[in-house]
């Protein structure tokens, strides 16, 4: 596959909104970080259709596209059916130095950090701060989240935040609208 015509900057976005995730929950190392994506994923971010992850792990692996990003050199491998995408110590930090945090992110972060057993109204007061157009769906049952949240007006957040809440904790898993899609729609 040619890899000149994948997109690249919504695979450095995502791995910049998870590195940035990260330093908000557990604070800042300048560290190897590694992230692990199923491979259809990973075509939905970079407009592919690989059907091997194999095949896409050297691909990408190989690609000049990722030996010098602003995360630095991007190393791509297969590890238990995904692709693991390993981004070097000056990734983390030039985030930490370069990228805002994003204040809603952060506020929905501390939300789940200092209240395990946040209700949904905790978590959708912390969406009505930012906008009155977003949208709280409960999940039919057999998912493994309860609710599902995300704005519907561009500019505040683009993800999916889908809800769990089981055994007096509550959790959140963050989620691109693509895998979203692919998993639930």
């Amino acid at each position: 596959m040619d890899t000149n015509n994948i997109n690249k900057e919504n695979l450095i976005k995502n791995i910049t909104d998870q590195i940035k995730e990260a330093q908000i929950k557990l604070g800042y190392a300048k560290e190897t970080m590694r992230f692990y994506y199923p491979i259809s994923s990973l075509n939905a971010i970079l407009g592919t259709d690989y059907q091997d992850e194999h095949v896409m792990a050297d691909d990408l692996d190989r690609s000049l596209e990722f030996k010098n990003t602003i995360l630095g050199e991007l190393k791509f491998e297969t590890h238990g059916g995904r692709i693991e995408i390993n981004v070097p110590p000056e990734g983390a930090e030039y985030v930490e130095k370069n990228v805002e945090t994003p204040r809603f992110l952060s506020d929905i972060i501390h939300l789940f950090m200092n209240h395990h057993h946040c209700e949904i109204a905790d978590i959708t007061e912390i969406f009505s701060r930012y906008s009155d157009k977003f949208c709280c769906e409960k999940m039919p049952k057999g998912i493994d989240f309860d609710y599902v949240l995300y704005f519907t007006e561009d500019g505040i957040d683009e993800y999916y935040y889908c809800i769990k809440m089981e055994m007096g904790h509550t959790i959140y898993h963050r989620f691109t609208k693509e895998d979203y899609e692919l998993m639930f729609g």
